[in-house]
C-alpha cells in the first residue's frame, strides 16, 4: 500500500472515532433526560395516589352525616361512618393511615394501617368542601372534594 491509502485509512478511522464519541455523548445526555423525566413522573404519582385514594373513599361515603372531621389525641382525622363500622383516615408519624373500627370503639392512632409515606398532610372542611394537601420533599399537591349530601 502506498502512503496515500494509509492516510485515507487513518482519516476514516478518525472520522469513525468522532462519530462513535458523538453518539456516546448524545446517548448519555438522552439517558440523563429520561432518568429525570422518570423521577418526576414517579414523584407526581407518589403525590397524586394518596389524593386519588381520599377522593375515592369520600365519594364512596357520600351520604348525609356520614363524613366529618374529628380530633383524636389532638390529631385531625377524617371519620367515615358505614353501617356499624367507622373508618378513620389521618396523618400520624410520617404516614397517611387508615383505621377501621366498630362504632363503640375508641381507637388509638398507632393501630392504623400505614397507607402512604408523606412528609406533610393537611385537611380542612368548609361548606361541604373537603380540601386535602400532601407534601413529599419540596413538592406538594392538593385536591378539593365536594360532598353532595
Amino acid at each position: 500500500m502506498n502512503k496515500r491509502s494509509h492516510i485515507q485509512t487513518l482519516m476514516f478511522l478518525t472520522l469513525f472515532l468522532v462519530f462513535v464519541m458523538g453518539s456516546f455523548f448524545v446517548m448519555t445526555s438522552e439517558i440523563q433526560v429520561y432518568q429525570n423525566i422518570h423521577e418526576s413522573i414517579a414523584l407526581q404519582d407518589r403525590l397524586m395516589t394518596p389524593l386519588a385514594y381520599l377522593n375515592t373513599r369520600l365519594k364512596s361515603c357520600d351520604q348525609k352525616e356520614a363524613v366529618e372531621l374529628v380530633t383524636i389525641e389532638e390529631i385531625p382525622c377524617l371519620k367515615m361512618e358505614e353501617d356499624q363500622h367507622i373508618t378513620y383516615i389521618y396523618y400520624f408519624e410520617g404516614y397517611l393511615r387508615e383505621l377501621y373500627a366498630v362504632k363503640d370503639y375508641m381507637p388509638s392512632l398507632d393501630e392504623g394501617e400505614k397507607l402512604f409515606k408523606l412528609d406533610d398532610f393537611k385537611m380542612s372542611y368548609q361548606d361541604r368542601l373537603y380540601h386535602f394537601s400532601v407534601q413529599i420533599g419540596q413538592q406538594s399537591e392538593q385536591i378539593s372534594v365536594y360532598m353532595h349530601s
